[in-house]
């Protein structure tokens, strides 16, 4: 009889993961935030700064941005799905995503650090105390930036956490070595329990020039630093992105202090494309030009969104994505042209 038991159990065990835990649902899910986070700069750009050149620039971004979700969607197809004894190790996984967002949210109330610096330091810790875990840590960290503004309770951020591991292991077949993908798990997550609540997101007006200048600067140095560390020196993406995370965090603000704490955010956003692979982008070039791309979206993402856990990593994952689908878009044309 108890053997019967576990076996219908194993049953619907493994048709829950069958049907729900299929990489393209995964896919959909990721790809709603760098999508909504494009089409904000563009009304940004368009309708706020009614900038021509700016609105052309994101006009190309976007198309390799979907040009990059559509390629990730036909490599899908050749994704197998989850099997029934992944289970145990999921539910590890999601607990791991909690205690990464519960913990970070604790350090940045109860600490005089901020939020970056916090996530920094949980990264850090995690890699050496849980290697095995630190990438779903990492993740966690990302809901626990959430601003306490938003996240007015820690059952909020548990919440925000478990939906994040819920995501973070449905999401795992796809975006496979892409920087931001953990960080747009966690926005995914953070916005659906803020959007339920009365809480607002923060909106702050465009940088002005002169600080759109170093935000661009700050994005490219701080990806090809990360990428750099993670690759060549082989340090992994979790501890170089942290790394830089919590250097900039200390830094950026002593040396200006009026923009140090905006500049901080935009290397540490910079930071999680130089997690990216080299199978996804080979160089430091690529990397820089995603970099780039970042600094772009994060100055016309000011205004939406602000103090939502996630938004650097979902800025980062749309800008690697970007500069991976229009390469192939690139390569893709000049094929149809010969």
């Amino acid at each position: 009889m108890a053997e019967s038991t576990r076996s219908l159990s194993r049953r619907w065990v493994y048709t829950f993961y069958s049907v729900f835990f299929t990489p393209r649902i995964g896919l959909l899910i990721l790809a709603g935030g760098p999508i909504v986070l494009f089409a904000l700069s563009l009304h940004g750009a368009t309708i706020v700064t009614q900038s021509v050149v700016t609105t052309g620039a994101l006009v190309i971004v976007s198309v390799g941005l979907l040009y990059g979700l559509k390629k990730e969607w036909d490599t899908t197809a050749t994704v197998e799905t989850y099997d029934v004894p992944t289970v145990r190790t999921d539910a590890q996984y999601v607990t791991a995503v909690m205690g990464g967002a519960i913990v970070t949210l604790i350090v940045t109330i109860e600490l005089p650090v901020s939020s970056i610096v916090a996530a920094s330091l949980v990264a850090l810790f995690g890699a050496l105390i849980i290697p095995k875990f630190a990438v779903a840590i990492y993740c966690g960290a990302f809901v626990g930036m959430t601003s306490p503004l938003l996240f007015t309770t820690y059952t909020q951020a548990l919440l925000a956490g478990f939906l994040a591991g819920g995501v973070f292991v449905l999401c795992r077949p796809v975006f496979d070595g892409v920087g931001g993908k953990l960080g747009t798990t966690a926005f995914v997550a953070a916005t659906a329990v803020v959007a339920v609540t009365v809480a607002e997101f923060h909106s702050d007006p465009l940088p002005s020039l002169t600080t759109q200048f170093l935000i661009y600067l700050y994005a490219v140095s701080g990806a090809v630093v990360t990428f750099m560390l993670s690759v060549r020196f082989d340090r992994g993406p979790v501890v170089a992105s942290a790394t830089v995370g919590a250097i900039s965090g200390i830094l950026l603000p002593v040396i200006y202090p009026t923009d140090g704490s905006l500049l901080a955010a935009v290397v540490f956003c910079a930071s999680f494309v130089g997690m990216v692979s080299a199978d996804r982008l080979a160089d430091e070039f690529r990397v820089a030009v995603a970099g780039a791309v970042a600094g772009l979206i994060f100055i016309y993402t000011t205004p939406y969104v602000g103090g939502s856990g996630g938004k650097l990593g979902t800025i980062a994952f749309g800008a690697c994505l970007t500069v991976w689908g229009g390469e192939a878009l690139i390569q893709r044309l000049k094929t149809l042209h010969k």
